[in-house]
């Protein structure tokens, strides 16, 4: 090597040659750091750290090809059959309704390559073809798939502008990162309705069997009918859109009868890349996922569409107490939580312009807030309290108490649709809104002179219309922790003790409600139904108290702080400048409480339970008409609580007194198949 001696004199080290090795330094300092802990200097992130071993790292290096991933190159102009081109089509609805379910774009729309081809197939810009093959034409690319690939981005797009209003969150309850993709956001949605209605008729003019014409126009009128349904404004004509929804429902009935097969060399397989994203500038690492089945894909579908009648009953039904059941319900029946662009667009139409439901000013609120809640026309509490206004008359709080109200009931109407951990973090903050209302309408009326008892009962009822709505609320708040799992054993009997207490405050409030109010209202009714299903639900969390009180085993200590945090959202500070909260959160009160309540002789577990089921069976054979449209599901709510009622009743003691020999362990909380309550295996 002698003669190349001086070879390095050609090239400089970077940073010079007299560099020092500091390995030991460096594994001497690593000594005195404790596990798991970084040191970043100025400038260098974990990021920078990350990327030493991110390449070639098949985990991490998302461009990284292995050998089974290579794929042949896609030509956009590759002739196809009609069926494969139908097979195209029903894989752009199954990349759409992936994205609803909370994928990202370049996981679902966009692994479908003829999104980043509409160029290549604009028969504008292409020469004529001279020799072409009459069963697989050149059009069926550029016209027939390029009208649904308008179509579908549009969609997105139209989806994107709802999901982007913040009544939904962002890559909590969908993923909105476009990836410097088009959705033709500056494209009207009529020109792609005409694109689509063009294609049809390129397909009605064709040589093909009649039988592949219907197949194709069957697709394409359902991209356009759903186009439709995006665009369409729920709150100016619900006939006309039941009749759209209707259509789209039998178009996709047609769709599902003629399912398309494409044999393993076909082309049209390479039209589908779940690497794209790869190849698009993303802001997280995107995981490949496989999209569902054919028929998976139309089932969702039919519900993406049936959430939409769900839609035009809500705005056909102007009433508080409609939309807060039909959301309640879909919670306590365990279905499954509607699509995000449902869930936002319910929430812009219940209220969005300073409008409510469209055509109805703010003042609305507080007049079907007090209607619905305490059976008491807003018009009659106006005045009964000019008559006992005394003189001379004092300053009003009757605008502050207006826009507060205003602002509480719009997000917990609109809370019946986030997601459910969401919902229930939403209704915590609400608790102490309904009190902060509650303690100023009390020390409102505390001023007011009442010139006849009718009067003094109007105006003892106004503070209860915001006690009723704590109450509610602190019930959901309890309940959909054991929907969601939150609870340990432990926990599970303070927390079905202190529901009871809520229970009871709540029940008494209504009795004390229900003889000012008119029998022949909405609200009555309600309250009545209120009045017996709580408490049957009351004599079920007792029952419940008495079989779990056994899983008790911690320190108090620890039970003491483990309620501090469970209950947090009605310990808060603000609650001392209030009127005392009713039940009061005294977890001192439950040991004497429950050593009280074992050793009541004449108590029977198992009777409780049968009373509470007959009391829901009879209230699920009763009419709901002032709920409407959601009075099925109401019934079919109480029978499955009464149907809960019913298993656990059969183990369940016949007294207290053989509560020692009860065997907690074949209580399962199963929330697939109840909520609330514990599941017996049969």
């Amino acid at each position: 090597m002698a003669e190349y001696s001086g070879f390095d004199d050609w090239f400089e080290m970077p940073g010079g040659e007299d560099f020092v090795d500091v390995t030991d330094v460096l594994v001497a300092g690593a000594r005195d750091m404790e596990s798991e802990e970084v040191l970043l200097m100025d400038g260098f992130t974990l990021m920078d750290a990350m990327s030493a071993f991110e390449i070639g790292e098949p985990r991490l290096d998302s461009g990284m090809i292995l050998e089974e991933q290579r794929r042949p190159p896609f030509d956009p102009l590759t002739p196809l059959l009609p069926e494969e081109v139908c097979w195209i089509l029903d894989r752009s609805f199954a990349c759409e309704m992936e994205w609803h379910t909370g994928k990202t774009l370049s996981q679902s729309v966009f692994t479908l390559l003829f999104v980043h081809h509409l160029p290549d197939i604009n028969p504008e810009y292409l020469p004529p073809e001279e020799f072409e093959d009459p069963t697989r034409p050149r059009w069926l690319i550029t016209v027939v798939i390029r009208a649904a690939i308008l179509g579908l981005l549009k969609c997105c797009d139209l989806a994107w502008r709802e999901l982007s209003k913040n009544r939904v969150h962002d890559v909590e309850d969908w993923q909105g990162e476009k990836c410097d993709v088009s959705l033709l956001e500056g494209v009207n949605a009529e020109v792609i309705s005409r694109i689509l209605d063009m294609a049809c008729d390129w397909l009605r003019q064709s040589q093909f069997p009649e039988t592949q014409v219907a197949a194709l126009c069957d697709r394409l009128l359902l991209r356009k009918a759903i186009l439709q349904l995006y665009r369409y404004n729920f709150l100016n004509d619900t006939a006309q859109a039941r009749v759209e929804i209707a259509a789209s429902l039998g178009l996709l009935h047609r769709v599902r009868g003629s399912q398309p097969e494409v044999s393993p060399g076909s082309p049209a397989l390479l039209a589908m890349d779940p690497y794209i994203a790869r190849r698009l500038p993303n802001f997280m690492p995107i995981r490949v996922t496989e999209l569902p089945s054919q028929d998976k894909t139309w089932d969702m579908l039919q519900v993406f569409l049936e959430y939409w009648q769900e839609v035009v009953h809500l705005v056909t039904s102007p009433s508080l107490l409609t939309w807060e059941v039909a959301g309640a319900l879909r919670f306590a029946l365990r279905r499954s939580v509607p699509p995000p662009f449902h869930r936002s667009l319910v929430q812009s139409l219940f209220f969005d312009n300073n409008a409510v439901l469209g055509s109805h000013q703010l003042g609305w609120l507080v007049e079907h807030f007090y209607e619905e809640t305490i059976g008491i026309p807003y018009t009659t509490i106006l005045k009964a309290i000019e008559r006992s206004t005394p003189q001379p008359e004092m300053a009003s709080m009757r605008d502050v108490i207006e826009r507060r109200i205003i602002k509480i009931m719009i997000p917990h109407v609109r809370s019946n649709w986030f997601n459910p951990p969401r919902r229930r973090r939403h209704l915590m903050k609400d608790v102490l809104q309904w009190h902060q209302l509650y303690d100023m309408l009390l020390k409102d009326i505390e001023h007011y002179q009442p010139p006849d008892e009718r009067t003094a009962q109007i105006l003892r009822a106004i503070p209860q219309a915001a006690q009723l709505r704590r109450l509610s609320t602190s019930r959901e708040i309890i309940l959909s922790g054991f929907q969601q799992e939150l609870y340990a054993p432990e926990e599970k009997p303070i927390a079905y003790w202190y529901l009871t207490r809520i229970l009871d405050v709540h029940i008494g409030c209504i009795e004390d409600l229900l003889p000012i109010i008119p029998t022949d209202t909405p609200t009555f009714c309600e309250l009545l139904f209120q009045a017996e299903h709580l408490s049957a639900l009351q004599m079920i969390s007792t029952t419940l108290v008495a079989l779990t009180a056994a899983s008790i085993t911690s320190p108090w200590h620890r039970i003491s702080l483990n309620f501090l945090r469970r209950y947090k959202w009605v310990f808060k500070t603000e609650f001392d400048a209030l009127v005392p909260v009713k039940p009061e959160p005294d977890l001192l009160a439950f040991p004497d409480s429950l050593k009280q309540f074992l050793l009541d002789e004449l108590y029977s577990p198992s009777a409780s339970l049968q009373l509470a089921r007959d009391i829901l069976s009879h209230l699920a054979e009763s009419p709901h008409d002032w709920v409407g449209h959601w009075a099925p599901d109401r019934r079919e709510y109480l029978r499955s609580l009464a149907e809960a009622c019913n298993n656990l009743g059969r183990i369940a003691p016949a007294s207290l007194r053989e509560l020692a020999g009860f065997n907690l362990a074949p209580l399962k909380w199963i929330p697939d198949v109840h909520p609330w309550i514990p599941t017996v295996p049969s």
